[in-house]
């Protein structure tokens, strides 16, 4: 069991999702109740798309460990994509307690956008630039960032941080700050970098 989660969880670093599964449903299938093998099963899930199955593992990983923390973490972030964002900070404040917890960052980047999810703009930047500070160049939260400097009206820094997000999501190939970019400058009166930017997406 233990081989083919560490097979499955390689696989979903280098982004074989597909092999991912077929090595984390066998280590499953040998050793059913490990809370590791049900969290990565959790993440591959998620990264097709399967949230309800997703959301199931990572319940189902924190029965068997009620401190997990990557888990909870995991399951918070199911809640914000599936519009739960009052549960997800609910549950993500537990771990954001966790001083064990060895990626405070994703936590941090989980509550700011559940609390933009929330309209809880000036909660969602301080835990957005926090998590920033711990580790800079993540996409989706450079994104959330920038949004939530635009719907703040603080335009030139909203600007220039989704201009670091486009960067930063380059090589996912993830267009939204391209979007959001072109509604600063637009909003700033600044036309022809609103025009660029549309055109660039």
């Amino acid at each position: 069991a233990g081989l083919h989660m560490q097979i499955g969880t390689g696989y979903l670093t280098k982004g074989l999702y597909p092999q991912a599964l077929i090595e984390l449903l066998k280590a499953e299938h040998l050793d059913p109740k490990n809370p590791l093998i049900l969290n990565n099963l959790g993440l591959a899930y998620y990264v097709r798309g399967k949230t309800k199955m997703a959301e199931e593992k990572f319940r189902a990983a924190i029965r068997e460990l009620p401190n997990f923390s990557d888990a909870k973490n995991n399951l918070g972030r199911v809640f914000i994509d599936t519009q739960r964002a009052r549960e997800a900070v609910r549950l993500l404040s537990e771990v954001e307690g966790d001083l064990t917890y060895e990626a405070p960052e994703k936590t941090l980047s989980n509550l700011g956008m559940a609390y933009f999810e929330m309209g809880q703009y000036q909660k969602a930047e301080e835990h957005l630039a926090r998590s920033l500070e711990l580790r800079r160049d993540n996409c989706a939260t450079a994104n959330y960032y920038g949004r939530t400097l635009l719907e703040m009206k603080r335009l030139e820094q909203s600007a220039t941080a989704l201009d670091q997000a486009i960067e930063f999501c380059r090589n996912s190939k993830f267009e939204e700050p391209i979007y959001f970019s072109a509604m600063s400058y637009f909003s700033l009166g600044e036309r022809e970098k609103s025009r660029a930017r549309l055109q660039e997406l």
